[in-house]
């Protein structure tokens, strides 16, 4: 082949490429030497008539050309239209606003032109310098030391469009350079942050070890683990610093891979083992086994240990929640995508019970399968508009009265029946459906007050829950006073209810946004207060107004002494932090009884009412507070 064969083409991009490195790395002289060379345009604003003469001659000897204006009128747009490579203006010249024209050019954000300011006294030259413009001029005026500087900015304004188109193309040159580096990590076998093996070299090593497994009698262990909320870690501490957490949790599993030992007597020939990184949070580890759950026991003891200790990375101790899905070969599936696929699905299931070792089981399919149509079937009842809101009261337990109402989700189906909240809100957590359905709720709630309030029917507070993930967002304070705004509501009727496990966490932009929405005069409660794993010392840190006990409670106060003490000693707490307390799941006279001889402000459960549509609720509350209506 000739030489000439070998050459690669030239592309237009690699051409711009060199051009610019060109003028980047260009010397002071040969810069210098464009400078002279380039020519260029001026407008000059001036009622002067000796400058209107000599200005544009002198510019002129420096290929300058000069177009001369003496009406300031419009000038903004003058410019604007022209596009000059420099404007010099007399600072006597005012503007149609009253200010001095110069400084309508320069408060003009679309026009980055040079402004030169021509002053005839100290008083002009202070108040030109107090705006910044490119530069001053000052009496008497000294045209051939003046069209020097003109065109030197003239020339620097031209060699930055230069500079600016060099740089646009190579930013492109780049960008092709990185899509090929991009092509080529993906063709590797080894991921690049933590070293070890990817997916593609992962499945790689699991087929090959299906073939000796299938040929010794053994089985073949493939492990999935993922991190519970490690996309918070990253937004907390950045993707580097997480790229350090990654590599060292993948340094943990291959070193718990060493510490496994020998495989069991039963187990054929030599143990097979290798761990990977599958994608962007989680591993995989695969092992040899005999089949047996207690061949893995060790191995899952060991896993639970290791990754449960504290990372140390840049002064920071980072804890962190594994959840780990493992299926077994060729017991739970016959093919490598089926058993990552089931194994995944393990893991996933763990991740949903907070944590832990999940084995594979038939079980495990039909509840990831349940989650995939419950995800589909949410995003269509929201284009459906299939979701609807009923209202539970909330009873002062002094005398009766219904003070507020709680607004819960439903989601009826064709058939009639309904799919309960807690089946479907960790879903919608999940697919990120959340904030969607939340302002949903919040939106829905806070209409349903209004026309309560234009029926006549007083209500002084409709109780909202809301996620964790809301709080999260960024943008959940502003969606609160939007819709508070569009339904005209003050913000002291609206009562957000956040759950004990979302706000008792310390966490810095969870109590930042429960401060602005206290800032607002929006009432706030913590609700199922008892059933969360918070330090309860966060209660003094939070700007909430009520505490509601959790029904768990309530249920067995009359016949268990310990479920009363707990009650009762809920009670003080809140009263001693000045918090308004409400029992919940009250069913009972008796409860209410003991409820009232504890002090409690208020309850709700089916003694009243269970959450009925708004019709039946306005009905409900006519009933127990005549004079609502």
């Amino acid at each position: 082949m000739s030489e000439s064969g070998n050459k690669q083409p030239v592309t237009q991009d690699s051409l711009d490429l060199t051009r610019s490195i060109k003028k980047l790395s260009m010397p002071a002289s040969a810069a210098n030497e464009e400078l002279r060379e380039l020519g260029g345009s001026a407008m000059l604003f001036s009622r002067n008539s000796d400058t209107a003469k000599w200005a544009p001659r002198w510019l002129h000897q420096r290929d300058v050309k000069t177009a001369v204006v003496s009406d300031p009128a419009g000038a903004v747009e003058r410019v604007r239209s022209a596009q000059p490579d420099v404007v010099i203006v007399e600072a006597g010249m005012v503007a149609e606003s009253g200010q001095p024209l110069y400084c309508d050019l320069l408060d003009a954000q679309d026009l980055s032109i040079p402004i030169f300011v021509m002053c005839s006294s100290s008083r002009e030259l202070s108040a030109a310098l107090e705006s910044d413009p490119y530069d001053v001029i000052r009496k008497p005026f000294e045209w051939a030391m003046i069209s020097r500087r003109v065109k030197y900015a003239v020339g620097a304004r031209s060699l930055r469009a230069k500079f600016l188109e060099g740089q646009e193309s190579l930013q492109k040159a780049l960008a092709v350079a990185d899509e090929a580096r991009q092509r080529l990590r993906r063709g590797e076998s080894f991921e690049p942050v933590t070293g070890l093996p990817n997916k593609k070299k992962f499945v790689e090593l699991i087929r090959r070890s299906m073939g000796a497994v299938h040929r010794d009698g053994n089985a073949l262990a493939v492990i999935v683990i993922g991190f519970n909320r490690f996309r918070l870690v990253i937004e907390a501490m950045g993707q580097e610093r997480a790229d350090m957490i990654l590599t060292e949790l993948g340094r943990v599993l291959t070193e718990c891979l060493g510490e496994l030992g020998p495989p069991p007597a039963e187990t054929q020939r030599l143990r097979t083992a290798a761990v990977a990184s599958i994608d962007h949070f989680r591993f995989a580890i695969m092992v040899t086994t005999s089949g047996k759950q207690d061949d893995l026991g060790h191995l899952q003891q060991l896993l639970l240990d290791r990754l449960a200790q504290p990372i140390q990375i840049a002064g920071q101790t980072v804890s962190l929640s594994s959840c780990q899905g493992v299926a077994l070969y060729p017991q739970d599936a016959d093919d490598v995508d089926s058993l990552l696929q089931r194994a995944d699905n393990a893991m996933r299931d763990a991740q949903s019970r907070g944590g832990g070792f999940k084995y594979y089981c038939a079980e495990t399919d039909a509840a990831a399968a349940r989650k995939l149509k419950l995800e589909h079937m949410l995003h269509e009842a929201l284009d459906r508009h299939e979701l609807s809101l009923a209202f539970q009261p909330i009873t002062a337990v002094a005398d009766s009265r219904v003070f507020a109402a709680e607004a819960l989700l439903r989601w009826q189906q064709p058939d009639g029946s309904y799919i309960p909240p807690s089946e479907f809100v960790p879903v919608a957590e999940e697919c990120g459906l959340m904030n969607r359905i939340g302002e949903f709720v919040l939106d829905r709630a806070c209409k349903q007050l209004t026309e309560w309030r234009d029926a006549g029917i007083h209500l002084p507070h409709m109780c909202v829950n809301v996620a964790r993930v809301q709080l999260m967002s960024g943008d959940f304070v502003p969606t609160v006073k939007r819709i508070l705004s569009k339904h005209d509501i003050d913000s002291g009727s609206l009562e957000l209810e956040l759950s004990e496990r979302g706000v008792l966490s310390g966490d810095f932009e969870v109590v930042e946004q429960l401060q602005e929405l206290k800032i607002l005069g929006i009432r706030l409660s913590i609700d199922d207060f008892g059933t969360g794993d918070s330090a309860i010392a966060y209660l003094r840190e939070l700007p909430v107004d009520v505490l509601k006990i959790d029904q768990s409670y309530v249920t067995g106060l009359v016949e268990n002494a310990k479920d009363a003490a707990l009650v009762s000693a809920m009670v003080a707490l809140a009263q001693r932090l000045n918090l308004q307390v409400v029992a919940e799941g009250v069913e009972t006279q008796e409860q209410l009884s003991a409820l009232r001889t504890m002090n409690c402000d208020a309850f709700q459960g089916f003694l009243v009412s269970k959450a009925v549509p708004p019709d039946s609720f306005a009905a409900l509350l006519q009933k127990t507070n005549p004079k609502s209506a």
